[in-house]
């Protein structure tokens, strides 16, 4: 294990209320193996409004432009690793890595090695309208043997207007948590084994307490890989 750990790059802001998490589980990581020391990162944080309109407009060619330059920002003042803070924002994650030159720590293997190992394949995919309805997320999945159940309409467009709607603002509330739950209730009935929190947002409203199948935290995961990369020779 190294002494000092080395600089993670973190593409933030989507939103930033889970952009703190992991700024916070990374450096509670990094302390805890080095005690003394924090995790040394450098941080690209946006306007959430901003990216949330591109997404709208299926802009998607003018996010990758975007994080891609901020990416090879980061790597330019030290940063050996990307960390893009949003499991959404992964449908881009191949322009990034090739703009960056060093790796980006994709989130969905991290989950899919996190499902693997729990013997389980087959999972709901709670995460934004992008993430649920698109096949970059699920494709990957099943490339790591991995199959992700998403909801129905209209529960699907519930879910992702309760993430850019009210949890992207912070609220949260009953209504909130009764949604996704059944939500995932619904999907374990379908067959899922275990329940992704496919949205950096999902654990605001939802946590391992609320469902009887395994939880897996897209966004702990994520960030135990980024605290692995920092202190691994």
């Amino acid at each position: 294990m190294r002494t000092a750990p080395r600089r993670i790059g973190l593409l933030g802001g989507i939103t930033w209320h889970s952009t703190l998490v992991y700024e916070t589980l990374l450096h509670e990581g990094v302390a805890a193996a080095l005690p003394g020391r924090t995790a040394d990162l450098a941080i690209r944080h946006y306007d959430f409004g901003a990216v949330a309109a591109a997404q709208e407009a299926g802009d998607w060619d003018g996010l990758a432009a975007t994080f891609g330059a901020d990416a090879r920002w980061l790597v330019d003042g030290g940063a050996e690793a990307i960390v893009i803070c949003a499991n959404t924002m992964h449908v881009i994650a191949d322009e990034v890595q090739e703009a960056a030159g060093v790796p980006v720590l994709h989130i969905v293997d991290e989950t899919a090695a996190a499902i693997r190992a729990a013997g389980l394949d087959t999972v709901a995919l709670l995460g934004t309208g992008f993430t649920m309805r698109m096949p970059f997320y699920r494709e990957r999945l099943a490339a790591g043997g991995v199959e992700a159940l998403v909801p129905d309409e209209p529960r699907l467009s519930d879910v992702h207007d309760l993430i850019y709607d009210r949890l992207a603002r912070g609220i949260v509330d009953d209504a909130g948590r009764t949604l996704a739950r059944e939500a995932a209730d619904e999907l374990v009935a379908r067959g899922a084994q275990g329940v992704i929190a496919g949205c950096t947002e999902i654990p605001m409203v939802m946590t391992a307490d609320d469902v009887d199948v395994p939880y897996f935290d897209a966004l702990a995961l994520h960030a135990e890989a980024a605290v692995r990369f920092a202190l691994e020779d």
